[in-house]
């Protein structure tokens, strides 16, 4: 669901905010102050070649297969906003709402798999920020990533919620791949929409052991780019450290609320704590 809902968040949100919708995004002279144009559309990043991570991430749940609710159901989706463009959080209620009337996956078409956003709710503040027909955006509260505690468990059990991409089969990755995976991560987003700042190397050691393990054969689809076709993992491993430097533990922190690796726009590789 990943793919679909940002697919489909796209083009509603363009059509709610886009006075020409047949013109190229990159001509037009209002794409600097475009929030379409930053998720979907701009191809430079400000620092390497690779085009820019993007500044907002829906991540819908991930069940792992196909899944059919005859009586509806209720999801709890999670969007992410990086920097400055969370002062954009109406055009994206706004756009999930218009994706809701028409609905997601192929059996739209017959009037199904329509929802309404009931509430939204800060996970920082706590505090609701829209109630069905209000926005509060007085209840929306940023954080520095700089300022998450050094606090962590030894050891730590790990969920991979949505799927983690891997260059190989080697699932769980070894502690001190996972933090070089959280790192990379990090890395983009403070160089994109933070100030840049240096990211210090963690020094680990220890073991992990695999819990669960499932592999998921994964396909996003876009007018563009047409159907492609992506491997990832999920599962819980537990992590136990014989050696973990301060840097290390912050990034540990900095992984469970940000995930690891990459295919972050398609609400890829995040992270929990498992009991």
């Amino acid at each position: 669901m990943g793919s679909t809902f940002r697919g489909g968040f796209g083009e509603y949100l363009r059509r709610a905010i886009c006075s020409n919708t047949t013109e190229d995004c990159k001509k037009c002279d209002t794409n600097n102050d475009c929030l379409f144009y930053h998720i979907y559309e701009r191809e430079t990043a400000k620092r390497g070649h690779a085009p820019p991570i993007r500044p907002i991430i829906i991540v819908p749940p991930f069940f792992g297969k196909k899944m059919e609710f005859r009586e509806g159901c209720k999801l709890n989706v999670d969007v992410f906003l990086f920097g400055t463009f969370s002062k954009y959080l109406p055009h994206v209620l706004l756009g999930m709402n218009l994706l809701g009337f028409s609905g997601i996956g192929s059996l739209r078409r017959y009037y199904m798999n329509r929802f309404v956003i009931e509430t939204a709710t800060c996970a920082l503040s706590g505090k609701r920020i829209y109630d069905g027909e209000k926005i509060n955006l007085t209840s929306l509260k940023m954080l520095d990533m700089a300022n998450l505690n050094n606090c962590i468990e030894n050891p730590i059990k790990v969920g991979f919620r949505t799927p983690l991409i891997l260059k190989s089969s080697d699932f769980p990755p070894n502690p001190e791949m996972l933090l070089n995976l959280i790192r990379s991560r990090l890395i983009l987003y403070i160089n994109e929409y933070g100030d840049g700042t240096k990211v210090g190397k963690a020094k680990c050691s220890g073991e992990v052991n695999q819990i669960s393990k499932h592999f998921h054969r994964l396909e996003r689809r876009s007018r563009r780019a047409g159907a492609r076709q992506f491997d990832g993992f999920t599962g819980i491993a537990e992590y136990s450290f014989d050696e973990l430097n301060e840097v290390g533990k912050w990034l540990l922190n900095v992984g469970l609320l940000l995930g690891a690796g990459p295919r972050s726009a398609f609400g890829c590789g995040f992270l929990d704590l498992k009991n």
